[in-house]
């Protein structure tokens, strides 16, 4: 069952995609948040979140990369979004999985959910030019030298757990299989997490494990040593 909980501030959207997400007997659909204190009510019990352009004030954008860093098991999808490949690829990067744009119909929207739901993404081939292109243009330098002493700075101010847990983000671990592969509880990663993330002045796990391989390649797996 896919548990789903629609983000959006706008009720007649939220009324719309939930009369059709309901007709589907493997999505149950927890509600429709309309203001952010909704989503943390219900964002615990949802497997997948469906993002709206706006919510409560807060840009799409800001709310994705704000539940990405908390959340990151979370799958997220934003509904709605102009079809502009360098605006999408924004929206990758700060956690979405899956986007429809305006253009695309609700059928199109329900086979998103599932190739999410499977673990896969569908993207237009103008899309994945864009990140390709963005790929290219990360490995060249600012993605890498760009953090240089102050990555170097934040590492050193990690305790000797919070080192396990980087090295963990940077094998791709989510925070339940860092809690499984060092045995505690999964609040107490997300803990970690944040205070790893404001030690290294980053607020995306993507950057902080960045960092992380960055260094340890550059020879700075020692700092790392507990």
């Amino acid at each position: 069952m896919i548990r789903i909980l629609i983000a959006d501030d706008s009720g007649l959207i939220c009324d719309a995609m939930r009369t059709v997400l309901d007709r589907e007997k493997d999505i149950y659909v927890l509600g429709c948040a309309r203001t952010l204190e909704e989503v943390e009510f219900l964002k615990p019990h949802a497997g997948m979140i469906l993002v709206g352009p706006a919510l409560d004030g807060e840009s799409s954008l800001e709310f994705v990369r704000n539940v990405h860093t908390s959340d990151p098991d979370k799958k997220i999808i934003v509904v709605g979004i102009h079809n502009q490949p360098e605006l999408i690829t924004q929206y990758i990067e700060a956690g979405v999985v899956g986007y429809v744009s305006r253009q695309e119909s609700m059928s199109k929207l329900m086979e998103k959910i599932h190739a999410v739901d499977a673990g896969q993404a569908i993207v237009s081939p103008d899309v994945a030019l864009c990140l390709m292109q963005r790929l290219a243009q990360l490995s060249r330098q600012p993605f890498v030298s760009g953090w240089g002493t102050d990555g170097a700075t934040g590492l050193h101010e990690l305790t000797a757990r919070e080192r396990e847990v980087l090295s963990l983000i940077g094998a791709g671990y989510s925070n339940r299989e860092i809690a499984e592969s060092l045995v505690i509880g999964w609040g107490t990663v997300k803990n970690h997490v944040h205070n790893i993330l404001k030690k290294l002045d980053t607020s995306s796990r993507h950057e902080a494990a960045a960092i992380y391989r960055v260094h340890a390649h550059q020879g700075g797996s020692m700092m790392l040593a507990a």
